[in-house]
């Protein structure tokens, strides 16, 4: 087995450590967008289930779902106001977000060209990091404001 030279070993992992730096920033900010999104998400629908009615949802039992999962988001709507709901952890997690009872409900409340246009808005892309700071400083500011 040939060795390979210790410069370059060295300039691997370098390289290697800066990468998970990098990576770390983003992780960060989606944990604080997140953490804004479930409080912002809970004081405007309050404690009942989005999809199921089940009302007075508490602790591990009180969940902050997606119309669209998700898995299937890009930055633009991931942590979006407009496609999030609480939900009951049967509902969210149990029946996968039970996103037919939501999509119904969410037609029903909103009407058929809002979430069309949600759906439509999934084409959008941006760059994650800066859209994720702007957004944290837009909900940190309405949560000041309830």
């Amino acid at each position: 087995m040939k060795k390979t030279p210790l410069k370059r070993r060295t300039a691997l992992r370098s390289k290697t450590r800066l990468k998970k730096q990098g990576k770390q920033p983003i992780s960060r900010l989606q944990r604080e967008l997140w953490e804004l999104c479930k409080q912002l998400t809970r004081k405007r629908y309050g404690n009942t289930c989005y999809t199921c009615g089940k009302q007075n949802l508490e602790g591990s039992n009180w969940h902050t779902g997606h119309l669209i999962p998700k898995a299937a988001l890009g930055a633009y709507q991931k942590y979006d106001l407009k496609v999030l709901r609480p939900q009951c952890y049967y509902c969210n997690i149990n029946l996968g977000g039970n996103g037919a009872e939501f999509y119904r409900r969410m037609v029903q409340s909103e009407g058929s060209d809002y979430v069309q246009t949600l759906y439509e808005d999934r084409q959008k892309t941006v760059k994650a990091y800066d859209h994720y700071t702007k957004l944290i400083q837009d909900y940190q500011a309405k949560i000041k404001a309830l």
